[in-house]
Order: C-alpha cells, then structure tokens, then sequence
C-alpha cells in the first residue's frame, strides 16, 4: 500500500485563496493532485482541507479528503500543535484503510509513515511537477533502496551567499577553486518527497535527487507566478499529457 498527503487551506500565508486560483479554468491544486494521479504511483493521496471547494476538487480527481478542524488552519494559531494535527490525520487514515493506528513510540508523523510500504508528501506549490517525474522518483527509491527522494533542480555554477548586511558572495570566485571540476549544486522542492520507512543498506545514502527541469521548480506564492504559469500552459498544451478519462476509470 502506499499513500501520500497534502495539506491545503483555503487561505494562503503568501497569496490570499492560493489553492484556488484559477489556471485555464482549473484551480491550482488540480494540477499536482492530477499529475499525482496520472503517476500511479500512490494508492491512495489524501488532502488535509477545511475548504469545500478544495475538497471538491480533490474528489473530482479521485483522491480523498481528511477534514481540518479549525484549530489545525492557521499554523501560527492558538491551539496549532504539529504532532495533534498529524495525530488527527493518522487516526483518520487508519481509520479508512480499516487497520489499527500505529501503536510505537515516536511522532505521529512516523506512525503515519508506518501505515503504508511508501509513502509520500506533495506541496500543492509545486504545481507544475508532471506524472512521469512522480513515478521517475518513485522508481528511484526503490531502486536505490533510499529513504527520501526529493525532486531537484541544478543551480547554476555562479552560485552567490547571501550576507548579512545584503551584499552578495560570490562562491565559485574562491582563490584556487577549479569552477570545471567542482560538485554541481542542487536545490530541492520544499515538502514535496517520496519516502520509505524500510532500511537502507548499509553504506547507501539516505536520500537521492531526482533532477526535474526549470518549470517543474515552481514554488507558488504569487499571482505573478499563477499568471506566468497560465501563459506557459497556454503555450505549451500538452505539457502534462493529461488523459483525464482514462485516468478516471
């Protein structure tokens, strides 16, 4: 079995109904909870909302809804505590696969990886990551017998540090480092991952990088961002390859 879970709110911290907003006439969310869903990848995905029109969506594609109490909204609210909100998704998992909730010491975060063989976290921010990148992923972590892997983009070489008085540093210019033979850098999607609790071999790295290309790292937070993507879509049809009937019988 494996399972994943999104947390979404009607409202945003950066962009007022973020989730919402329209993209060639679908709300944002549909697009990753559809690539997910073209995948195949997950069994079953779960989406932790207290709003209606989310959680119609999320039926619409064929995954499932978890009600959010609103004490579990806002994350810097009276009464927010990490663990209770993951206990509440667990129990109400457990609950719908008909099993008992994990009865092991540790967060709940970890009683909820121990329910399913993989198991998988989606930001619905990274909107515009396709199916064959979930299932490219979730190959990987079996292949490589990882416990995370974790969609990638490679930065460029001329990489600058940020200071604290607002200048920049630029890394590659160190006195006697060879640009040509230097480790590339990579920077990962936030929250959204593949993961197994099984563990790894011995000697084999914990986590692996699947390296996804410059639109798929769209991190939403902006109608800037929601435009950019509506006009590239536009442009580009057939991006996701979705097969909506399909997918849906």
């Amino acid at each position: 079995m494996n399972i994943g879970i999104t947390w979404a709110r009607g409202s945003g911290s950066t962009l007022e109904g973020k989730n919402k907003r329209p993209i060639l006439g679908k709300p944002l969310i549909y697009y990753p909870l559809m690539s997910l869903k073209q995948s195949g990848t997950m069994d079953r995905h779960y989406v932790f909302t207290e709003d209606d029109e989310i959680a119609q969506t999320v039926l619409d594609v064929g995954w499932s809804v978890i009600p959010r109490p609103s004490r579990f909204i806002a994350y810097r609210g009276k009464g927010f505590d990490w663990n209770e909100a993951w206990k509440h998704i667990v129990t109400h998992v457990a609950g719908d696969l008909g099993v008992p909730v994990p009865d092991i010491n540790g967060s709940w975060v970890v009683r909820f990886d121990v329910l399913a063989d993989t198991t998988m976290v989606l930001n619905c921010n990274n909107c515009m990551v396709r199916g064959n990148t979930f299932r490219g992923m979730f190959e990987m972590l079996h292949e490589k017998q990882a416990r995370y892997v974790y969609p990638a983009i490679c930065i460029d070489g001329d990489v600058k540090i940020g200071m604290r008085d607002g200048s920049l540093f630029p890394l590659w210019h160190i006195h006697g480092v060879n640009r040509q033979n230097a480790m590339p850098l990579y920077q990962t999607l936030g929250n959204t991952f593949f993961h197994r609790m099984e563990n790894t071999r011995n000697g084999k790295p914990l986590s692996y990088y699947y390296e996804i290309d410059v639109m798929e790292a769209m991190d939403v937070h902006s109608q800037y961002d929601i435009d950019l993507i509506e006009f590239f879509l536009s442009k580009n049809p057939s991006y996701f390859g979705f097969d909506e009937q399909r997918m849906s019988a």
